[in-house]
């Protein structure tokens, strides 16, 4: 039976990318699975585009990674994890969501 010395678990996947944000320089193609996945999900929370779709999957994106880095708890108890570990995150309400006025839609 082989050892799957080079797989991670999606925790152990999700805080690698988290502590290494920046891709790496060598081929996507010779980037293991997991790192790909990862990878790609922050871009999906991190990244998203003005559409309507794109901060639902953004949203979604967000609440897996921290589901899985922080825990989950049932409905009226205490969190399951307390640490003082952060996720580097961005604010999907920062500058997307502008109100507008009755003369700014007219012009």
């Amino acid at each position: 039976m082989a050892k799957l010395s080079k797989h991670k678990t999606v925790r152990q996947a999700l805080q690698y990318v988290d502590d290494n944000p920046e891709w790496p320089d060598t081929s996507r193609l010779d980037m293991p699975v997991w790192e790909m996945v990862a990878r790609n999900l922050f871009e999906h929370a991190n990244n998203p585009d003005k559409s309507r779709m794109a901060m639902n999957r953004a949203t979604r994106a967000q609440k897996m990674i921290l589901d899985r880095l922080t825990g989950t708890r049932r409905t009226g108890t205490n969190p399951a994890v307390r640490n003082a570990q952060g996720v580097h995150l961005v604010d999907l309400t920062a500058g997307i969501i502008t109100p507008t006025t009755p003369a700014e839609e007219s012009e």
